[in-house]
């Protein structure tokens, strides 16, 4: 990976997750520490390697954005949740894909497939234990009524 790979990646984690000034800060951040570190005579893949993966970087960023250290939303956390667009909608990321996202989640992550799995087997979970509550009411006059309509049935067919 190169520097220019390692800042389109982080740039792309971070768009839509915290205000987009402080992306920027943290993109230009990085950038001049690439550059610091190459001008103290390291090679860009020496650099990119003690970095470490940029997705890394931009969860603990995200994760931290919010807070003051001390469990307190920041302000800028907050104006950001309050300026967030609701409900389903794509963007398009920096590599060319599309992020799929549902408020603040974005739903083509691991973490966005397992809510909806979640969501999923939730769902179904109540309407099997509704359709199992009904059937166990209706069972026991149904198959009564199933076992005579057969009696019937086949004595109407042996004349």
């Amino acid at each position: 990976m190169d520097r220019n790979e390692f800042i389109s990646i982080l740039r792309g984690t971070l768009q839509g997750e915290i205000p987009d000034s402080a992306v920027e800060e943290h993109v230009e951040y990085y950038y001049h520490y690439i550059s610091e570190e190459i001008g103290k005579g390291k090679s860009e893949a020496q650099v990119m390697e003690l970095l470490g993966d940029p997705r890394l970087i931009a969860r603990t960023i995200i994760d931290t954005a919010g807070t003051d250290g001390y469990g307190k939303t920041s302000r800028t956390y907050t104006e950001s949740a309050q300026t967030y667009q609701k409900g389903f909608h794509a963007q398009e990321n920096e590599e060319g894909g599309v992020d799929v996202r549902f408020g603040r989640l974005k739903l083509n992550t691991w973490y966005g497939k397992l809510v909806v799995i979640a969501v999923i087997v939730l769902v179904m979970v109540l309407i099997f234990t509704i359709v199992g509550g009904i059937l166990s009411l209706v069972l026991p006059i149904l198959i009564p009524v199933l076992v005579i309509v057969f009696v019937v049935r086949m004595l109407t067919d042996r004349r």
